[in-house]
């Protein structure tokens, strides 16, 4: 348990930080947030922000400006989307075909160009499956669609691999993760992107022009914690965020952090300095 990073300011150079339950639950930055990067800034780390989100950092440089964050306080951001929307520019994806029956968030639909696939009208048209939003709001509202395409044997990429996230009201609501575990559980092949894989490491490293020491803050044991310790990286855990309803004390995390098989090496309430 640290009291904040002064605790360990001196141990790293680079500070990998997760967005959501770390900087901000969708709304206003957390004032203890910009104090903190406020502080990393004046001790002249590289700070980057690795977020499990559909969108490309574009759209993250502008909502990180709009909770209050200002763009002077971190390098970069890299997206669990980027990486997606790279692998589809590599041709990972190709033989998938174009024809996408696409999840999403509401009316958005600007990674079809990025991607460079079409959208269709049901599971039978399609060629794959795009998660990217959870706009019917829970997982059961797309099990006819996804039994359809498990039956046509179509694969499923996810654009955020995250399960659930904090809302500003502090409730939870279902990500695309969620759909795709579902996926998978039926037996459907589903290809992820962002943490924790570690190929997204690997892009971060190369994005922020590598690093000799560096940690991984965030609130999810599942993705920011099994990430960092797979991508043989430190890992602050923030026990505030997606945890904080089974965490009451030390023995509660250990608890929670060996159902996850996860080993996070500081853990804190909140990201503060």
């Amino acid at each position: 348990m640290i009291n904040g990073l002064t605790d360990i300011i001196d141990k790293f150079d680079t500070f990998i930080l997760d967005q959501w339950g770390v900087l901000h639950n969708g709304g206003k930055a957390f004032p203890e947030a910009i104090q903190a990067l406020n502080f990393l800034k004046s001790h002249n780390k590289k700070v980057v922000i690795l977020s499990n989100s559909g969108k490309n950092s574009s759209f993250s440089y502008a909502r990180l400006t709009e909770s209050g964050i200002s763009r002077d306080l971190y390098l970069d951001v890299l997206t669990s989307g980027d990486h997606m929307r790279h692998n589809f520019k590599s041709g990972k994806f190709k033989s998938l075909g174009q024809q996408a029956l696409h999840f999403k968030w509401e009316e958005d639909d600007t990674v079809l160009e990025d991607c460079a696939v079409q959208s269709v009208a049901t599971a039978e048209q399609a060629s794959f499956v795009l998660c990217c939003g959870v706009d019917r709001g829970s997982v059961e509202a797309y099990m006819d669609d996804l039994t359809i395409a498990y039956r046509n044997n179509l694969e499923l990429v996810v654009s955020n691999p995250d399960l659930v996230a904090m809302t500003p009201e502090g409730s939870l609501k279902t990500c695309p993760g969620a759909i795709a575990i579902a996926y998978q559980e039926m037996g459907g092949k589903v290809h992820w992107h962002g943490k924790p894989q570690k190929k997204i490491y690997d892009m971060c490293k190369t994005l922020v022009g590598g690093w000799d020491n560096a940690i991984a803050v965030g609130d999810s044991l599942e993705h920011d914690i099994a990430g960092a310790n797979g991508a043989g990286i430190s890992s602050l855990f923030i026990t505030s965020g997606i945890h904080a309803d089974k965490i009451s004390d030390k023995a509660s995390i250990e608890v929670i952090s060996k159902q996850y098989e996860v080993s996070p090496d500081f853990y804190v309430d909140w990201f503060k300095h």
